[in-house]
């Protein structure tokens, strides 16, 4: 996992900080969770943003970006309220890929 990003939650846009989950004895998972303490997203560089849910397999946030190079999701690396929008990246080492997208004006999300 790359520890020089860091994505902003695809909810309200606070700053995700990295974790760490085991699987079992041998393997764990890496991914960001959102720094509110009641938000449960987290971004995973395979799966993008979700909301795990224990003994479940990871939901896929519909609509999410991925980068048309990579074939990976991309995160929210910036929000700009002034222009309502939010610019994704591809989480790729030494990709430079950016995407912006209009926020949707009736949630303020993505």
């Amino acid at each position: 996992m790359r520890m020089d990003i860091l994505p902003l939650c695809d909810q309200h846009y606070r700053t995700m900080e990295p974790a760490l989950a085991p699987y079992n004895a041998d393997y764990s998972i890496e991914f960001f969770r959102c720094t509110d303490k009641f938000c449960h997203r987290c971004f995973g560089e395979r799966v993008g943003y979700t909301t795990p849910k224990r003994g479940d397999a990871p939901v896929l946030t519909p609509n999410q970006p991925t980068c048309d190079r990579h074939g990976r999701p991309m995160f929210i690396i910036s929000l700009d309220r002034q222009r309502n929008h939010v610019t994704y990246a591809c989480p790729e080492s030494n990709s430079y890929v950016r995407t912006p997208v209009r926020c949707n004006s009736d949630s303020g999300q993505a």
